[in-house]
C-alpha cells in the first residue's frame, strides 16, 4: 500500500477481505467505465479496503460515484473449498490425536 491512491473504500462490499486464515477475494472495480484489477482486500478497523493494480487518476472526481465490483467467482469457490477442508482436516486430527490439538489462523 505505498501508493494511497490505489486504495478505494466503498460504504459496502461483497469482496472477502483477507481475514482467518482465508485468502482474499480479487476482482474487478468499474469507476466511471474503466476497469480496474483489485489484486488485495484488507480490512482495517470497518473500512475494506479494495488495492487496485493502478492508481486513480483523480480520487476526488470518484468520490459519491456509482461503482461496479465484479468478483472473480472461480477462485471464491476455490478459496471456499480449500476453507472447508481445512476446518475437516482440523476436526479429524482432534478426533484422533485429542483436544490438545488447536489451529490458529
Amino acid at each position: 500500500m505505498n501508493n494511497a491512491l490505489n486504495i478505494v473504500i466503498l460504504d459496502q462490499s461483497a469482496f472477502y477481505p483477507t481475514s482467518g486464515g482465508q485468502a482474499n477475494d480479487l476482482g474487478t472495480l468499474t469507476i466511471s467505465g474503466v476497469i480496474y484489477k483489485v489484486i488485495d482486500v484488507e480490512k482495517v478497523g470497518h473500512c475494506v479496503l479494495h488495492v487496485l493494480d493502478t492508481a486513480l487518476s483523480d480520487r476526488d472526481s470518484f468520490v459519491n460515484q456509482s461503482i461496479v465490483g465484479e468478483i472473480d467467482m472461480e477462485r471464491r469457490r476455490q478459496l471456499r473449498c480449500h476453507h472447508t477442508s481445512t476446518h475437516i482436516v482440523f476436526a479429524s486430527c482432534r478426533k484422533v490425536l485429542g483436544p490438545h490439538v488447536w489451529q490458529n489462523g
